[in-house]
Formats: C-alpha cells, structure tokens, sequence
C-alpha cells in the first residue's frame, strides 16, 4: 500500500487547549470541566528536522499545496505520517513553566472606545492572575529509541479509502438550504443534514492504538517517582519571603550574612486561625474577627486590625510511619475502543435513540483515536491512486458518538457507545467540536440502519416483539397521556454475542447499500465505558480474591477479557488505583498532597505540566493531573495520572459534576443561594469524625496493569518515605473549610444590603472563593480573571499561604479598590437576568431533541417577545438583548468626507454635555472606528453617569411584513435619522438653541452644508448614502429631536438600533399599564449656546483665515483701535471738511477741455 500516515506541516502551537476528564473524576475538587494543554513537546516527537514530515511520496509542489490548504482548515493541524516518524531517544527534557503573553485576554474591551477605556483599571501582568508552578529538580528517566514493531500492518480493505470527499470540500457549504422536518405537529427547519455528512474522515486497523505494539517499557519506573531532593524538608513549606530568611548582600549569601527581620507577617496555623475568631454570631450579625481571619486574611486585635497572617497546616501535621498507613488497590474504569465488538454474555441495545442534552463522552478522558484525514482534491483527481495518507490524533471526546446499549449487571452498568468518525467537524464561527448528534441524523440510523439489521439477523419468532421502524418503537413507548416516549431510559433488546456480530456485519451492509445517503455511518467504531466500579475490585473485595483483576474478572462475566486484551482487536486503557490511608481511630485525619513533592514527582516521571488544583485556595496543598509526554507514553503505556485527596468524596455527587449556587443568585441572596451554602456546610461539618486518604490513579493499558498490580505495593511504601502527604486532624480541616464558607457567604449578605456599584464583580470575586472551598472551578467570565489578576493572586497565594482579599473594606464606598469599581454591562447582563425558566416547563414547550441552552442565548427573551417586555429589558439590560457591535469591513474604503464628518458629528455631540453628567472621559475620537464605537452601550454606559436606553420598533415585523404584537407610534430607522443628524442644506432651520450652534459657523451641519454646495448631484447622493450606512450600523443614538438631547429625570436618553436586538419579530401582548410617575425638576445636562459656542471654537485647530471669518464686525472694530499706537491716539484731529455746493453745468457750447472734463464725469 502506499506511504501512510504523514506529518502535516508545522507543529500546533503551545497550549492547544483541550477539555479533560477522566470519564470519573478529574480532581478532587475540580469541576465538571477540567482543562489541559497539548504542549509543544509531544507534537515535536512526531517531526524532526531530518524526516520528511509530509511523507517521500509526495513531491514539493504538492507539499507546498497540502501546506496552503492545512493554513486554511485549522483543524488538520497537526497530521503527520506515523509509519513514517523517525524514532528517536526520549531525553531528559525539563518542562518549565508557560508564560501567559501580559497582554492577552483584553477581549472585554472590544466594545469599548479608547475614551470608555481610560478611566478602568488595567491588568499590567496576567500571570498573576494564575498558579504558580513549582520546580521540578529531577529529570525522568531516559529511553533509547525505540526500534521494534509501532502499528499494525496497513489494510486497504478495512475502510473506504478512495472516491470520498476532499480537504477542500470541509468548510461547510452556507448556500445548502436547510432541510424541512416535521416535529412535534409543526414544520421546522433543519441545518443537520448541512454539517453532519461525510467529511471524508476514514479509520486504519491501528486507529484505536495510542501505545506501540510492544510490551510495556520501564512502565514501573515512572509509576510514582521520586522527584523531591534528599535535602527536602516537607515540614518547611514557609516562602524565605515570609520569614526574611533571605540575604541582601550582593556577592550572594555568607556566613556572616544578616537575614532580613519581617515584622509585617504572623505566621498561625490552622487551629490558630480557628481559635482566633470562635464567635460565631447569625448571618446577619456583623463579625469582624471572623471576617478579618477567613476573608481578609489579616488578624484581629481589640482595637483594630493587626497585621497580615500566612496560614502554615504543618503546624497542625500529625506525623505517621509507613506501617501505620495502608494502602489499598483497585481498578476504577475500563476504556475499550474496537471496530469489532465481541463480548460473552448478552448486550441490550436500544430501541430508540437515547434522550442526551450532552454527549455521553462530553469531556476529554485522555484516550485518543487516529482518525486519517481526506485527501487533497489534487490526489483524488491524480491517476495511479491515492498517495496522501495523512492522519491526526482527535481525542474521543471530539468524535461525534451516541450510546447505542448497555451490559448490565446487579453491580454495575456498562455503556456501549457507537462513534461515527466522519462527520467530526467543528462550528464555522467559535472552532469548537460539535459531538451532540441531532435528533434527525440519529434516527435516520436507528430507522435505516440498526432496527432493520436487528430484524435481518434475528430469528422469525423474535418477529412479534421487535420493533422494525422507529415511530413503531416511539409508538409503543408513548406514556399512560398518550405522550411519545424518549425523555427516559429506552428499552433494550438483549442480544448474545453472535447476534451482535451478525447486526454488525448487515449495519455495514446498508451503509454501503445505502451510498451517499447512509455514508456518513460508515467508518464506525464501538466505545466500551464502564465507571465506578472500583468498590467490585477494591483489595479483591476484602481478601474474597486473590486481587482487584480477579475480582473484575468475576464480577463483569460479560465481557470477554480475552479478547479485549488482545491488542489487534483494539485499544484496552485500565484505571489502576492506589489509596493511602493511615490508621489513627483516635484521631481521624484528612491526607493532603504537597504539591512540591507531588510537582517533582510528576517531573521526574515524564509527565506533562498538566493541571494543577489548589484546594481551598491554598497555596502549597491540592492535586494535579496530567498526561505523560507522547514518545515516552507510547512505550511505558502509561497515557494519564491523576492524583486527589480523598476528602473529595465527602462532597461529591453522583455524576461528579459541580453545581454551586450562581453568581445571579449569590447576587441577590436567593433562597437557593441560602440553601445550597447550609447544606454543603452541614455535610462538611458531618465529616469531621471520619477518615480521608489520598489517591494516586494511573491509565494504561491492560498489559501495563498487570504488571503494576503485581509490583505496585513495593513502590508505594518507597514512594511514602519521601513524605509527599500531609496529615491534618479531620477536625481542624473541616472546620477551616466550614468558617470559611460561613464568613464568605456573611460578607456576601452584607455586600448585598450595601449595594455598592460593583456588587456583581465583588460577588463574582466571593462565589469563587465560595466554590474553590470544595472544588476547583473553571473561570468562564473574564471580570473574575480579569479580577483575579488584579488583585494579584499568585502573590497573595505565596505570600499568605492562602488566598484572601486583603483589602476587603465594607466601609468604602466600592469595598476594594483594586477591581473595577463600576460593573459594566457585561457583568450585569450575568447578574441581572431573571430566574431561569423551569427546565421541566421548558423542555416539554420545546420542539423535541431542540437544544434549550442554545436557544435562551440566541434568544434571551424568546424569538417574538412581547413590545412590553422588549422594552423593559432594553431599559433594564440593554446588553442582554442586543448583539455586540463590530466594525464592518465595507467602511474600510469609506469616503474620507463621510469619515470626517461623522468624526465632527460625535466630537461636537459629546461636546455639548455638560462635565457633571461625564463619570468618565469625554469622547474625542480621530477616525471612523473610533467614533461609532462611541455609540455603542458598553461606551455609552462608562461615559456617561445616568444613562436611559429605550428600544426602537423600526424594522420588527416578521417576513410577511406584519407585526403580531401591538406597539406604540412607529418609530424611525436609523438609517432614517441620518436625516435629523445631517439635514439637507434647503431644510427648515431649527429654532431651538441646541440645534443651532451646529448650524452655524463650526458646526457639523455647517460644515455639511458647505460640503454639498462644492459637490455636484451625483457627489451630494453618494455622501447622503455612506451617511446612511454608518447611521444604520450604529449601536445607539442619543433621542433626538425637538432638542439634541433630551433626558428622563437625570438619565440622558438613547435610541437603541433594533438590528442589533436578538429577537425576530414583536409578538403578541399587550403593555400593562402603569401610573404615571410625578414629574420633578431635572438636572442640567446641556451647556449654555454661548459656552458652548466658546468651546466649540477652543475645540477646532488654528486657522488664520478661517479665525477672521469667524470674527464679528464689534471685535475687529477693538483689533483696529488695539494696533493704534498712543501717539496716533493723542494727535489732533483734523476738523471735518467744510460742504460745498454744487454748481450747475453752464449752458452755453463748451471747448476741448470742458467736453473732456464732461466725459470724465461721465
């Protein structure tokens, strides 16, 4: 067969971020959604700079075309020839930290101008927003090259390889109709059958495999390494700059050397942090000490506060041997991925598509698939066959998939999942993978393809209780209401392992039957999940067996083990476990991991820099995880570790997924807030008398488990004398994490009732603080990173031990002064929504299998909302309804007259204002950019200090033309207004006086009208239009009218565009009516004609000639008498001449000279 598999351009770059799981748990305490970098090492050990990276096959023109055509599809970054990588030694390398660039993350300001901008405080340095890593002194152990059998031989019979679809055919095609459906008794519209086709994607026999086809090497020398010095102290976790044991002489330190005295810093320890604030009044008591100790981090004294406190656990640390501390082995979860799957029992497979909001695989579980990637429209057209054989690793987790059945048993429940590799495609707008299959491309497999092979391999007495098509299954399963079923667990059909097999065989069958209409099927393969089943293997369930693969083996009869260990029918990844647990019945403890000890450990056995957690925002104890770097993985078969304190467990649910009170709740101290924080806090305070270990849990494959479960016991009483786990009564440890809980959610309270202007950052500060108690959360919103990285956070977690908000004050007006001190938009829009529709409610209102999560954010208020309720969320949350404004790429080439003058527009617009309505800078752009990002709402909102937005019924009919709902008087487009802004030069002059100054002298509008007088006709419509298309694509205007600028009470009025609004049409409904509130005595907005008038000139550049234009007769009457001197002012004046009268013409004949004086006169 021709050459496989090649390399495919440059390597990805750093920090290819991924989502992270192990399918169970990802960390104690990390939430549902855990994330990882792809480093750049693992993509450098399948290139060098020897190899031909694009294969021997393909000449330079065609490389150099590969090339231009991965620049355009992102997403095959990364492909390479895996037969083809030139083995090479494994190193020494150390992985040192990744830097952030300090400037990245400014997305926030997108919306806003540079004169909105200003006065916000800026992130000088993100890294400080983010954990510091800890180094890692020993190097891992280095592998020669490896030299035996990598892959599987090539098959050119296993898959479709020739006359599919193209690299250039994988940007989704935008001019496809969508596809009419019928769901739920109305015609929908349908993109399914758009994205989710076959892209050309295609599987070889060694897809599935991520380790080489060798026995493992070295596996146990990188099963809990050493990686700490023998000078490690683990007892001394203080920072020398805390204790001022550090020098200050130049030449480095000496004996003689003085340490620096630090006098600003007490060190307490846990049970000392505890004691100093044992009053515990009710939430709505203030404490002080409380709030000092647990928020603050700063101690307390009678009089006042003391100084600043480092919270040091070893001082509490109980001491155990290595005999005194058991440790327990188990096997956590199987990953099986196979074309083929075989079992010994029975498997029920579904009779209808499982009802999913999330993929069943829905976060990355370090297992990965190589997926081949089409081919080039060039190779496809190129007689003599295909020469292109590119293939990337795509994790599983990226792969669209559905659960197909389950192997069921009374201890545990396996899934069986059924991945479709080519319609992997990712959004045309964000990148992102989509895996969720649609209702549609589901149920055409099961109607098409896996019913009727069901039926076709099944014996004619089966005939009455199968169910051949899918509405005769959905039929069947309808409720007692008559109501269709899908929202439970469907019913299954057993069937044994030849029947399987043979279902198999025909689904490939009418795949290919089927042609283009069933070929996005094709390329199947099955993913055999099975989770927590770690209690059926733990320790051979107490002594029953002889060890956990014993136990598994008896306890899952089901599968075939056999065949799934055999590697050439697939990829077997095995959870191996190991708990440390020491025996203390009079004290019971809490094991945490040090994460010094546990970074040199992760170091020296050649992982990945991997995630780290720091549990209770503490600064030197928590967990980490990481993969192992590729090359060495391949060999050792180890692809993951993971290691978590088990106190974990005491808070965990069931589907391991974190959901803490919201910050919209915390916001306003909902009763669900209120509960949710008495309930985690009852728990925690249950578990003090109980006894909580530490995990060390590895993912290899099922030859690299045996061997560990047979020599593991040995390494983990080696790997204890290195004393990487601190042991803290349970007590202490609980109690820390329930007072702190409690002083958070005091503060909270308090906040709450003070209402300070940026409430919603400070809460979105305090919930995550609140969360990082028992987990550790992902950070969605940018002004909780943005908050984080002001605040300084590394440093405060090296500086205090734990994070504190150091500067908390509840007597200043904005509560700290490090973070913004306004919320913006954006922030409200997250703490203003209203309470989320009951899910119940709204999944049985919408159309079946239609994503609810996608719809609200589309849509917040619904496709067609009421006039009543579209106008109260413009006033109330403009940014929740209205799309964010970009700047469109057709005004790059925008007449320069147009630019000018709507710079002159928004300059002398803003001018008008008075300095007591600006909170912030005033406005003054200098380019078109520039000024229509002045009228955008996030702008609008920081400049201004009262501000009223009020919607536009301009353009809300739906595609009939027809407006459902009832609205007030029709309002102008803002293309429109361009008219009221910029009024023709034969226009009625307005009286008002506002309006006047800008049609006089310096004006935008004089300045306009001057500019159409010098123009001919078809000049004049051509600057009329581009006025028009900058006034349509703005966000807001001010609501102008009889005056420039009107107002409500003391808040300036805006017109919002209401082609930004995300809503199709006004809906039905009527406004309620409201009494009228009294009228009072506004405040002063507008500048005086005269001042303005004055500013108007002070703003405008120096012209000569333009400055004696614009002088009255009066002022150059004083600058002629100004340059008379003194001695011309005192001269006499002459008299006035004395008048003569005028003498007739004599009559008579005159001379010469007479007649020339005659015509002179003439």
């Amino acid at each position: 067969m021709a050459t496989w598999l090649a390399k495919g351009l440059a390597i990805e770059e750093a920090q290819v971020t991924l989502q992270v799981d192990d399918g169970k748990r990802t960390s104690p305490g990390s939430e549902d959604q855990d994330e990882t970098r792809l480093d750049v090492e693992d993509l450098e050990a399948e290139s060098s700079d020897n190899e031909d990276s694009l294969g021997v096959a393909l000449s330079q023109e065609r490389k150099k075309t590969l090339a231009k055509l991965f620049k355009d599809h992102k997403q095959l970054i990364g492909s390479r020839n895996r037969n083809h990588i030139v083995p090479r030694a494994t190193g020494t390398h150390l992985e040192l930290e990744i830097e952030i660039p300090h400037n990245c993350d400014n997305t926030d300001d997108s919306q806003r101008s540079v004169a909105a901008s200003a006065p916000r405080r800026k992130v000088k340095n993100w890294n400080l927003g983010s954990n510091k890593r800890f180094p890692r002194p020993i190097a891992p152990l280095p592998l020669v090259a490896y030299s035996g059998r990598r892959w599987l031989h090539d098959d050119p019979t296993f898959d479709e390889y020739w006359d599919g679809p193209t690299i250039e055919m994988l940007k989704a095609q935008r001019d496809i109709n969508p596809t009419t459906t019928f769901q739920a008794g109305a015609i929908q519209l349908s993109s399914a059958w758009v994205d989710w086709v076959d892209h050309g994607y295609r599987i070889t026999p060694s897809s599935f495999h991520i380790f080489y086809q060798c026995d493992p090497i070295a596996t146990m020398d990188h099963i809990m390494p050493i990686g700490t010095t023998n000078s490690y102290d683990a007892s001394n976790q203080i920072p020398d700059r805390v204790t001022g044991a550090y020098s200050l002489a130049r030449l480095g330190p000496s004996q003689d050397t003085q340490h620096t005295h630090v006098t600003d810093v007490k060190i307490l320890s846990a049970s000392e942090l505890i004691e100093s604030a044992q009053y515990d009044p009710p939430l709505y008591k203030e404490c002080r000490f409380g709030h000092n100790s647990f928020v603050r981090g700063r101690t307390s004294h009678r009089y006042g506060d003391g100084p600043a406190m480092y919270v040091d656990l070893e001082r509490d640390a109980i001491k155990f041997s290595e005999d005194e501390i058991e440790t327990s082995l188990d096997i956590d979860s199987i990953i099986w991925t196979t074309k083929v799957f075989r079992c010994r029992g029975s498997v029920g497979i579904y009779v209808t598509p499982p009802f999913q909001t999330k993929p069943g695989i829905f976060k990355h579980n370090h297992a990965y698939v190589d997926i081949t990637i089409p081919q080039s429209e060039e190779d496809a057209n190129t007689p003599g066959g295909r020469t292109e054989w590119l293939s990337k690793r795509f994790p599983m987790s990226a792969i669209p998939h559905t659960c197909i059945g389950r192997i069921s048993s009374a201890s545990s429940t396996l899934n069986l999942y059924i991945a479709f590799p080519r319609m992997i495609h990712q959004h045309p707008v964000n990148g992102r993978r989509i895996t969720l299959m649609p209702k549609e491309v589901l149920d055409i497999f099961w109607d098409r393809v896996l019913l009727p092979s069901i039926g076709d391999s099944t014996d004619v007495s089966w005939a009455p209780y199968l169910k051949h098509t899918l509405e005769e299954a959905r039929y069947k399963a309808r409720g007692r209401d008559g109501r269709k079923g899908g929202w439970g667990t469907p019913k299954t059909i057993p069937l044994s392992d030849d029947d399987f097999r043979d279902v198999q065989d025909r689904m490939e069958a009418r795949i290919q039957d089927g042609e283009g209409e069933l070929s996005m099927y094709g390329s199947s393969f099955f993913i055999l999940e099975g989770k927590g089943i770690k209690l059926l293997t733990k320790d051979g369930q107490r002594g029953r067996f002889t060890g956990p693969e014993e136990a598994l083996l008896h306890n899952l009869p089901d599968l075939n083990w056999q065949y799934m260990m055999n590697r050439r029918n697939g990829e077997l990844l095995v959870d191996i476990g190991i708990s440390f647990t020491p025996h203390s019945p009079e004290v019971p403890v809490v094991g945490l991991w040090r994460l010094d000890a546990l970074e040199a450990s992760f170091g020296a056995g050649g992982y990945k820099r991997g995630e780290m957690h720091h549990h209770n925002m503490l600064s030197r104890y928590g967990a980490l995880q990481a993969e192992m770097q590729q090359e060495r993985s391949q060999q050792t078969h180890i692809a993951f570790r993971s290691t978590y304190n088990l106190y974990y467990e005491s808070i965990r649910t069931n589907n391991n997924q974190v959901n803490f009170a919201s910050d919209s709740d915390a916001y306003k101290i909902s009763p669900s807030y209120m509960a949710e924080c008495f309930d985690v806090m009852k728990v925690v305070d249950g578990c003090k008398e109980k006894t909580y270990g530490v995990r060390d849990e590895y993912r290899v494959s099922g030859h690299a488990a045996r061997i560990m479960l047979e020599n593991i016991q040995s390494k983990a009483i080696e790997y204890l004398q290195s004393d990487p786990i601190l042991w803290i009564p349970s007590k202490i440890w609980f109690e820390l994490i329930r007072r702190r809980m409690r002083e958070i959610q005091r503060t909270q309270i308090t906040i709450v009732k003070k209402n300070p202007p940026n409430l919603g950052i400070l809460t979105g500060v305090l919930n995550h603080m609140l969360r990082s108690t028992t987990s550790t959360p992902i950070i969605y919103d940018f002004h909780i990173r943005e908050s984080l990285a002001l605040l300084e956070y590394r440093n405060v977690l090296e500086t205090a031990g734990m994070f504190f908000v150091q500067d908390f004050d509840l007597s200043s007006d904005t509560c700290l002064e490090e973070v913004q001190q306004i919320d913006d938009v954006h922030v409200l829009a997250l703490m203003g929504v209203n309470a989320k529709v009951q899910r119940d409610r709204a999944v049985a209102r919408m159309v079946a299998w239609q994503s609810s999560e996608s719809e609200l954010e589309d849509y917040p208020l619904g496709r067609t909302p009421t006039w009543a309720r579209l106008k109260a969320a413009i006033s109330s949350s403009p940014a929740l309804i209205m799309r964010e404004w970009t700047f469109s790429s057709r005004f790059s080439n925008i007449q320069l007259s147009v630019e000018r003058l709507v710079i002159m527009f928004t300059r002398q617009m803003w001018l008008m204002l008075t300095t007591e309505v600006i909170k912030g800078i005033r406005p003054y752009p200098n380019s078109l950019r520039e000024a229509m990002k002045c009228w955008t709402i996030t702008s609008i909102d920081d400049t201004l200090a009262a501000v009223t937005f009020e919607a536009c019924n301009a353009g809300l009919q739906d595609n009939t033309g027809v407006t459902p709902g009832r609205m007030g008087p029709k309002s102008r487009k803002f293309a429109d207004r361009c008219s009221l802004f910029f009024p023709n030069p034969d226009a009625a002059h307005k009286s008002n006086p506002q309006w006047s100054v800008l049609w006089e002298q310096d004006g935008y509008i004089a300045e306009f009208h001057r500019m159409m007088k010098t123009m001919e006709e078809g000049q004049r419509s051509s600057l009329k239009q581009g006025l028009c298309e900058v006034f349509s694509d703005l966000h807001c205007l001010p609501a102008s009218g009889a005056r420039v600028w009107t107002q409500k009470n003391d808040s300036i009025i805006f017109i919002t565009n209401p082609s930004f609004y995300r809503i199709d049409c006004v809906g039905r409904g009527g406004d309620s009516q409201r009494k009228a509130p009294r009228a009072r005595r506004t405040m002063k907005i507008i500048k005086g004609k005269r001042i303005f008038a004055a500013d108007l000139i002070d703003s405008q550049p120096f012209d000569a000639d333009g400055n004696i234009r614009r002088k009255t007769e009066r002022q150059k009457r004083r600058d002629i008498h100004k340059k008379i001197t003194m001695a011309k002012r005192n001269n006499r004046v002459p008299p006035p001449p004395h008048t003569r009268k005028s003498r007739p013409f004599p009559m008579g004949e005159l001379g010469p000279e007479a007649r020339n004086d005659n015509m002179d006169v003439d």
